[in-house]
């Protein structure tokens, strides 16, 4: 008996864990008050799910409810779906259910270069957006109303995938259906750009290396895949329109991410609000920062509400 409990304690201590795996955190208790669907699996590659969470309506006020999908932080290479419980995100969600909008919260694969990079988690991203786009009857969702939504990587990732094409990322053929255009997209302290040196100098983009487990090698080898991945570089006259909000205190990502992401869509004339909060940190820490957490929220809800309620 002894010689087995030896045997299964080995087995279990040598089993493997995948790299996605080692970044998830434990389920947390999820909300009663509100209507949530988990665990729908919108993609498989090789053997991980990637699945996501999607909070339904709390007044139905729409046929069809518009869509706004979260995309979690986590430095591209952590955090998962349950990113969106956090009290300052999931304000904005209980706001958009109450008005009857349908939200979502995704997984993608983490950023750690082996073999994942970020634009594996953009195309996961795009691919969630394009899940519920061919499943919007089942959902009840409009799939000519979709918002994409994000902080920090996160942030980033909303602001790739919603102007980025589709075409220049590899995306599941399986998920092929008719093109739906996203209409906007709210970003929370992102990066906007893996080439410009102002909006990566602080943090840990000041060391070259950084740049590998999201590349997949230095800036110098990977520039072309870098300026598929940086916003800036990507904004069209018919990109959607956006709001990005940034502390001006952020010392993570600087705030000259938000800056130069304002003055590129005010040049190719595509619609922007730009919130500085001033005294915040990332993550709009700070004791006394202004506007405020809510504020941000609020005007984050006006805009999805402006840009994504069908005309009457």
């Amino acid at each position: 008996m002894k010689n087995l409990l030896i045997f299964c304690a080995l087995l279990l201590s040598t089993h493997p864990v995948h790299a996605a795996d080692k970044h998830r955190e434990v389920a947390p208790r999820l909300p009663d008050d509100l209507k949530i669907i988990n665990g729908i699996v919108f993609k498989q590659v090789g053997e991980q799910k990637l699945d996501l969470m999607l909070f339904q309506p709390l007044v139905k006020k729409f046929e069809k409810s518009p869509l706004v999908l979260y995309i979690h932080g986590g430095g591209w290479g952590g955090g998962d779906k349950y990113k969106v419980l956090r009290n300052d995100i999931l304000s904005v969600i209980r706001s958009l259910n109450q008005a009857g909008f349908t939200c979502a919260s995704i997984e993608y694969r983490l950023a750690d270069g082996k073999p994942a990079l970020a634009s594996d988690s953009v195309t996961d991203c795009k691919d969630a957006v394009r899940y519920l786009v061919k499943h919007a009857q089942e959902y009840a969702v409009d799939p000519e109303h979709i918002g994409t939504f994000g902080s920090s990587a996160g942030g980033h990732l909303t602001l790739v995938t919603a102007p980025g094409k589709d075409s220049d990322y590899p995306c599941d053929p399986v998920l092929d259906g008719p093109a739906r255009k996203i209409r906007c997209v709210a970003a929370y302290y992102p990066l906007v750009s893996f080439v410009d040196a102002e909006c990566m100098k602080s943090g840990n983009f000041a060391r070259p290396q950084r740049m590998v487990p999201l590349l997949g090698g230095l800036l110098t080898e990977k520039r072309e895949l870098a300026l598929k991945l940086s916003p800036i570089e990507l904004l069209r006259a018919d990109s959607p329109a956006i709001l990005v909000a940034h502390g001006d205190a952020d010392t993570v990502l600087s705030v000259h991410n938000a800056i130069a992401l304002r003055d590129a869509a005010q040049a190719k004339g595509v619609p922007i609000e730009c919130i500085i909060s001033k005294g915040a940190g990332h993550g709009f820490s700070g004791d006394s920062i202004s506007p405020t957490i809510a504020e941000i929220n609020q005007q984050t809800v006006a805009f999805f509400l402006k840009h994504l309620v069908p005309a009457p």
